[in-house]
């Protein structure tokens, strides 16, 4: 005998109970069942609650992912809208020393290298001694001398020395700014506005020169 059941018998209206064959159990009557109860097996509810738990999960990361994209659109709007520190600007701080012309440096790299010095008054010294000319003036080395054999002597084309008029084994000149001087023949000097070429007047007349630092690997100590 089956277990589900209508309300009642349609035939004897005895509680219905139902055959194997669908017969009311009193009066042996087939009977169709008016209102059917529906029977639901267990093993659908799990199966509906990993459909809702599946769809709950995947609406809950949308959200979230949105939350965090709103978050972070907020975070960046309200970041450009606060005023941050100031720019920076040009000005040098006061610890910074002003560059010095490269002239002025080499021309004080000269003068300790290649010093003592002393004034010459009147006509140049009759030793070889290497000379410095500085703004009218002449000093000459105390202790070294550029060899006018020197093997790096070359004819010169810098335009450091304008005019070149030779008397008496010496010769009258006259640098770049106009300014006239007396070297020996053949006496190294070098002009304080081109501190790192040092020249020699041929006797020739030729304006011969060649480098510092070609200069200071020639150079012999001056004899007493």
């Amino acid at each position: 005998m089956s277990g589900g059941a209508v309300d009642a018998c349609g035939n004897c209206g005895a509680p219905l109970e139902l055959t194997e064959d669908g017969r009311c159990h009193w009066c042996r009557v087939k009977q169709r069942a008016t209102h059917p109860r529906v029977h639901r097996s267990d093993d659908d509810w799990p199966r509906i609650r990993l459909k809702w738990s599946w769809r709950v999960g995947a609406i809950a990361a949308v959200a979230i992912g949105l939350a965090a994209g709103l978050g972070v659109g907020i975070a960046s709007y309200v970041d450009s809208h606060q005023p941050g520190p100031p720019t920076a600007t040009g000005t040098s701080s006061p610890g910074v020393i002003e560059s010095v012309p490269p002239g002025s440096t080499d021309l004080q790299a000269l003068r300790q290298d290649f010093g003592p010095w002393r004034q010459l008054i009147g006509a140049s010294t009759g030793s070889q001694a290497l000379l410095l000319l500085e703004s009218g003036s002449v000093y000459a080395s105390q202790r070294w001398t550029v060899p006018a054999n020197a093997t790096w002597w070359a004819q010169d084309l810098g335009g450091n020395v304008t005019s070149v008029q030779r008397t008496d084994g010496r010769a009258a000149i006259t640098d770049a700014d106009g300014v006239g001087y007396t070297v020996g023949i053949n006496q190294a000097f070098i002009i304080s506005s081109n501190p790192d070429t040092v020249l020699l007047i041929s006797p020739g007349g030729t304006i011969m020169s060649m480098s510092l630092a070609q200069a200071t690997a020639v150079r012999h100590p001056l004899r007493e």
